[in-house]
């Protein structure tokens, strides 16, 4: 039995990874994000495996590494490879704060499979979570923060009270303890941004070119293509455009 390890210095988790069908083909294990430059090898030592397929969810998750702690529930599940590839990116963008919102709304929420996880990185920042209760003022200003969308002005911001607003929190809306702190949903709605066939589009890094992938003329973006960008990443993307719009995984 072999065991694969490819070494990255950035990287968000560690994923270790086999096939459920042939366990004697051995685990790799995997740090995501993938690299540009060690994206074609990722993929051709999974495929020497007999799995890391562009649209079939073939690669059994056997342990995690992570400082997210909830990935471990992703444990002894099937997920596709470049789900997981995907889902380390968004939480690539994550700062603290969202970091125990994603992890305590997927504990409220009960959410365990990689297609659950990658919808919540879209409106976890929706919710309010409070870790230190020593501080009125700041729990207040930060639930009102989050509840203009991160969008309000500094001046506003100043004139918020603080404790008033936590008091209230507190006082008049349900929180549910979770081990990454007490939060409040706020009325979040998750949306099926990711339909476990076509990412939705999301800059990573700056492209020099975003291409919208759609093999029906009347319908939406099947896939996007960021360039530059390998022949493999290529061809992935068309293939699971293709199969997306024929409504297959």
């Amino acid at each position: 039995m072999a065991n694969f390890i490819l070494e990255e210095t950035s990287m968000i988790f560690k994923a270790i990874l086999s096939s459920k069908a042939r366990p004697e083909y051995g685990q790799a294990t995997i740090p995501f994000p993938i690299s540009d430059s060690e994206y074609d090898h990722t993929i051709s030592l999974l495929e020497d495996m007999g799995i890391g397929s562009p649209t079939a969810q073939d690669c059994r998750v056997d342990g995690v590494d992570s400082p997210y702690p909830i990935l471990n529930r992703l444990t002894a599940q099937s997920v596709n490879v470049d789900e997981l590839d995907y889902l380390s990116k968004r939480l690539d963008s994550f700062c603290v704060d969202e970091n125990a919102q994603f992890q305590a709304m997927a504990v409220k929420l009960g959410l365990s499979n990689i297609e659950d996880f990658i919808n919540l990185t879209f409106c976890s920042q929706q919710a309010t979570v409070i870790t230190d209760f020593s501080d009125l003022e700041r729990i207040g200003k930060d639930h009102a923060l989050t509840m203009s969308g991160e969008s309000m002005p500094s001046e506003e911001y100043d004139r918020v009270d603080g404790r008033i607003v936590a008091l209230d929190l507190l006082q008049n809306h349900s929180g549910t303890i979770t081990p990454y702190g007490v939060v409040y949903d706020n009325g979040m709605k998750r949306e099926p941004v990711y339909n476990g066939r076509n990412f939705p589009a999301y800059l990573y890094k700056p492209p020099l070119m975003v291409l919208e992938v759609n093999p029906n003329p009347n319908g939406t973006a099947a896939g996007y293509l960021y360039l530059p960008s390998s022949e493999r990443q290529l061809q992935r993307t068309l293939l699971r455009a293709e199969q997306g719009r024929k409504g297959s995984v």
